[in-house]
């Protein structure tokens, strides 16, 4: 049986003492979803626009800024832990899970995975590439 997820909303506080900040999303092709690249500071939508073009979206079809005070972000994740947490748990240390880690049902590592990566040989395994050649 899978949890629900318990996702908590973030601090509505302002993200920054220098002026108003705007979130930015990008789309790269018609077909593609809208993707979250960032956030600018700026006075105006339209000044946010053009600062977002610069930063994140020179050649992207659609940029939409949105008043980050209107945009409310729902997580299972709270943006305020430390990047120290951050760390451990993607090294598998304190509260993180490593590869090979009893705290969780799905395996990290799967057998047809498993092993060393072949990029360095074209992608054909190691073995085969010294035949090869």
């Amino acid at each position: 049986m899978v949890e629900k997820t318990d996702r908590t909303g973030g601090s509505d506080g302002a993200r920054s003492a220098d002026g108003r900040r705007f979130e930015v999303f990008v789309r790269e092709e018609e077909a593609d979803p809208l993707r979250h690249v960032g956030t600018v500071a700026a006075p105006t939508p339209d000044a946010a626009h053009e600062e977002a073009s610069k930063l994140f979206a020179w050649y992207a079809r659609d940029v939409w800024v949105c008043p980050a005070e209107e945009t409310h972000r729902y997580s299972a994740e709270s943006l305020a832990s430390d990047e120290a947490d951050a760390e451990a748990s993607r090294d598998g240390g304190p509260g993180g899970v490593d590869a090979g880690g009893s705290d969780s049902d799905e395996p990290r590592v799967y057998e047809e995975t498993e092993g060393t990566p072949t990029v360095s040989c074209g992608g054909a395994p190691v073995d085969d590439a010294e035949e090869s050649e």
